[in-house]
């Protein structure tokens, strides 16, 4: 693996943030025991469990959302990320798992904008993480050497990182640790949530289809929700249910209307497509509500 020949061209900050996130924690796997000791997973029937499947997929991945972010004209920010120096205080499963999920958002937002500097150190930092939750295999020499070879190119980039991703969330199934994996996507969520909403109130003028994305989320909330109570026994989700519940409230006084239309899948990207046109009635005000909470909740997860 030569990544590091490239890292060395980088500024002496990021060179240093780097190497804050090579250190390890040897405490990690007795916590993911913990949080998957009450997992209710094995108690699930066949039927429950497809439901549990379908959930996962209804809810959109960081990476449509980095997409939606730059087609809206919006611009890079590496200060609304969360810092690479963070990640060497997440030492529980719980916060392991949210962060993974956070940090592979703002891998995907730095993908997308091109940022290929910042996209190294990000990925370091989901390496970390995965790394400590035993999903070793996620980003092993082979995907990293795939990743050093198609830094310049954006859409290989993407692919590769959304294969490794893949990989996370395919281990953690296989070996009954879904409620982990929902942890990771929950962490995926709120950071797509929180960069949408602080680029929209940092904007003169909040692009129509962002506006309409961030209303569209009532849905996803939703199925996120599903998801957490599909494991009533996890002391683990039980503070993430309560955060999400607070947020819930907020949506619940936004209408939505969508018109029928085909469902479509972009094969290329794995994107669901939901034709027709979508409105809501969603004012300003709501608008800064959901970004306060989000900011809210997302500074509990990554302090």
């Amino acid at each position: 693996m030569t990544i590091l020949k490239k890292v060395k061209l980088l500024p002496l900050i990021l060179i240093f943030a780097i190497f804050v996130v090579s250190c390890s924690s040897s405490d990690s796997q007795q916590d993911i025991a913990k949080v998957d000791a009450d997992s209710s997973l094995t108690e699930m029937n066949n039927g429950k469990l497809e439901k549990v499947q379908e959930i996962f997929y209804t809810i959109p991945s960081p990476m449509e959302m980095a997409s939606l972010l730059k087609k809206a004209g919006t611009s890079y920010n590496a200060k609304n990320l969360n810092n690479v120096n963070n990640v060497v205080k997440y030492t529980s499963a719980k916060k392991q798992a949210i962060n993974l999920g956070i940090y592979g958002a703002d891998l995907s937002y730095a993908s997308i904008f091109n940022q290929n500097q910042e996209s190294i150190i990000y990925l370091s930092c989901a390496k970390q993480l995965a790394d400590q939750l035993g999903v070793t295999n996620a980003f092993n020499n082979e995907t990293m050497d795939r990743i050093e070879t198609n830094i310049e190119n954006r859409d290989s980039l993407l692919e590769i990182i959304s294969d490794a991703f893949y990989t996370i969330d395919g281990y953690l199934k296989e070996n009954n640790r879904q409620n982990i994996s929902a942890l990771v996507i929950t962490g995926g969520w709120i950071e797509g949530l929180y960069l949408a909403t602080k680029i929209s109130s940092e904007s003169k003028s909040v692009p129509e289809e962002l506006k309409k994305r961030i209303a569209d989320q009532k849905y996803s909330l939703g199925d996120l929700l599903l998801l957490i109570d599909s494991y009533p026994a996890d002391e683990g989700l039980a503070d993430v249910r309560k955060d999400l519940s607070a947020l819930q409230d907020i949506y619940s006084q936004i209408e939505l209307y969508r018109e029928s239309g085909e469902v479509t899948t972009d094969e290329a990207t794995g994107t669901v497509v939901i034709g027709g046109a979508s409105s809501s009635n969603m004012t300003d005000e709501q608008l800064n509500l959901i970004a306060a909470k989000v900011k809210e909740i997302r500074s509990t997860y990554i302090n």
